[in-house]
């Protein structure tokens, strides 16, 4: 496991047991950079003593620590310097404004604050002229280009926003050998497509190593995944791999609704229940019940409601990149943290949207997978919203806020982006969970920190002492090819 730059590990002459208290009282006033020497000092006292359990106990909870540093590593020196580099234009008063406490994502630990190193896209994705001048700097407006041209156009099979696609879709997770132990069991939940309304003709053409395959592939469920188990003593090659292709088609989706015949809702029905409670990572707080009702008023048709949620997140909480490892490790639901910052990114900003939603006795979850829009691929969430009459409505905040970036947008046409995000959904979308939270099979695990989202692997391995779960995210990818034949 990798130490926290600057802190020293050097066991002292003390007890385990009383090194594992010293870190649990560390992080109890916020001294995490303390608690996290202590822990590891506690684990090497332990594995001495021949106590396996403790040690892999204490190596879990520094694990844990040093996911709050993974991203939010900048300390103020460095986070000032970076915003001038960036941004010469800023004065160092208004740079400084930006250090300041609610103006970027920060946390204290051991009397020092540390910023998010993503704190100089977040000044651009706050400030419109800044967002505009860099998709100039582009020639492209991501997004925008991909849909905006298309909304309004003939719906034929020249207009590829209102037709099925059939994508070709390659994962692989590639670790080092060097980086695992020499023998144990590597065990890896790898995420698939599921099949929804908009999302078909799964084909998985193949799954190597197959003969490590102990259940699935699954593509039916809440949530896809196939699971393997590697006994690492039989891997010599110079990297231990998995892959998976598959093959899918997704549609388009395209909601009317009529806000005067919208059906009531079966309050004591198992669909209501399930989508207006809270949940881990879409938590209805005193403070967001407050808000919703803030927000919708009077209104009490569910479809008007949900599209006055809709604009005023699109209205007041500009997109931001935020640290998820952070936020994970310190166990903040995902729509608290952007509740209680301003600073949300598509899972934040879903998440959010599903809690004013519930608050508002409108039943809602948030898809994920990938975003597959040509030239600009990557992990994604949205949001859907239940009507009786309609099914699930599909929302995408995020995408819709991708207008506001637009150099080449007018008015009009930002608008027209904005309205088509919400009741619509283009088909460049890689689904494989219906919700956040929605656990892989293993799980829980206390190997296992990364819960609210399955874009990437888990992976997990009993016998190494290294963080497997954080390498399982960083050395996975997935690719995308849009095989519709012209």
């Amino acid at each position: 496991m990798a130490a926290i730059p600057g802190i020293s590990t050097g066991a002292p002459d003390d007890s385990a047991d009383h090194q594992y208290q010293l870190a649990e009282d560390a992080v109890k006033k916020g001294d995490y950079e303390q608690a996290y020497n202590l822990f590891i000092n506690a684990s090497s006292e332990y594995a001495a003593h021949g106590d396996e359990e403790k040690k892999k106990d204490s190596l879990r909870q520094a694990k844990r620590i040093n996911w709050f540093f993974l991203e939010m590593s900048l300390n103020q020196t460095c986070a000032d310097e970076t915003i001038q580099a960036v941004y010469p234009e800023f004065t160092s008063e208004e740079s400084k404004a930006f250090l300041e406490p609610g103006a970027s994502i920060q946390f204290e630990s051991d009397g020092k604050v540390y910023y998010y190193e993503g704190i100089v896209r977040n000044i651009r994705y706050h400030n419109a002229t800044i967002s505009r001048d860099f998709t100039r700097s582009l020639g492209e407006s991501p997004f925008f280009d991909q849909v905006s041209p298309y909304i309004s156009a003939p719906r034929d099979e020249k207009n590829p926003l209102y037709q099925d696609h059939t994508f070709l879709a390659t994962g692989l997770l590639s670790i080092a050998r060097d980086l695992l132990p020499g023998n144990g069991t590597l065990q890896v939940w790898v995420p698939l497509p599921i099949s929804t309304d908009s999302q078909s003709d799964i084909q998985i053409s193949s799954i190597v190593p197959e003969k490590f395959v102990v259940s699935g592939p699954v593509t039916t469920e809440e949530i896809g995944e196939v699971y393997l188990e590697i006994p690492l003593e039989e891997v010599t090659d110079e990297h231990v791999n998995v892959s998976v292709t598959v093959s899918f088609t997704t549609s388009p989706r395209i909601t009317k609704v009529d806000p005067d015949l919208v059906q009531t809702y079966d309050i004591s029905g198992s669909l209501y229940q399930r989508y207006t409670k809270s949940q881990p990572n879409i938590n209805i707080t005193p403070e967001i019940i407050t808000l919703a009702q803030k927000i919708v008023g009077d209104e009490t048709d569910p479809y008007k409601k949900a599209r006055l949620i809709y604009d005023y997140i699109i209205e007041t909480l500009p997109y931001s990149n935020v640290p998820h490892s952070f936020i994970t490790a310190m166990s903040i639901p995902e729509s608290d943290f952007v509740h209680n910052t301003g600073f949300g990114d598509c899972g934040t900003q879903s998440a959010y949207f599903a809690a004013l939603c519930r608050a508002s006795g409108i039943p809602a979850r948030t898809p994920g997978g990938y975003q597959i829009a040509p030239g600009h691929q990557g992990t994604h969430f949205w949001a859907e919203f239940y009507l009786p009459e309609n099914g699930w409505i599909p929302v995408d905040v995020t995408i819709a806020e991708a207008g506001d970036w637009a150099y080449n947008a007018t008015p009009g046409q930002v608008k027209e982006f904005k309205d088509f995000y919400f009741g619509n959904m283009d088909p460049y979308r890689f689904t494989i969970q219906t919700d956040m939270d929605e656990p892989f099979s293993g799980e829980p695990d206390p190997d296992i920190i990364f819960t609210v989202v399955h874009q990437n692997p888990v992976v997990v391995c009993h016998s190494s002492d290294a963080d497997v779960e954080m390498m399982g995210m960083e050395y996975w990818s997935y690719t995308f090819e849009d095989v519709k034949e012209e």
